[in-house]
């Protein structure tokens, strides 16, 4: 088993759903598909970012606010983006 298959099977299924929404969100904004990229990356990098969070032995604050304030800022920016497609 390779290294990164073995790190994949290694994180729990929401971590990897959440992974994917990420990967799907980028290659949606570049497709062109930038407002609904921006939607689903913003939900995959809060859901890993939380999820992580929980995971994680030791607890900061910080390490769970700032990852979730870039993600809403994203979808802030995502819904009232003019002209996106």
């Amino acid at each position: 088993m390779s290294d990164l298959s073995k790190k994949w099977a290694d994180i729990s299924k929401s971590e990897q759903l959440s992974l994917l929404f990420t990967v799907i969100g980028v290659g949606l904004a570049l497709l062109n598909r930038v407002r609904a990229g921006s939607v689903i990356l913003a939900v995959g990098t809060a859901g890993y970012s939380y999820l992580r969070y929980q995971r994680m032995g030791m607890k900061r604050r910080i390490e769970l606010y700032l990852p979730l304030g870039f993600a809403a800022a994203l979808l802030i920016v995502a819904v009232t983006l003019p002209h996106a497609r």
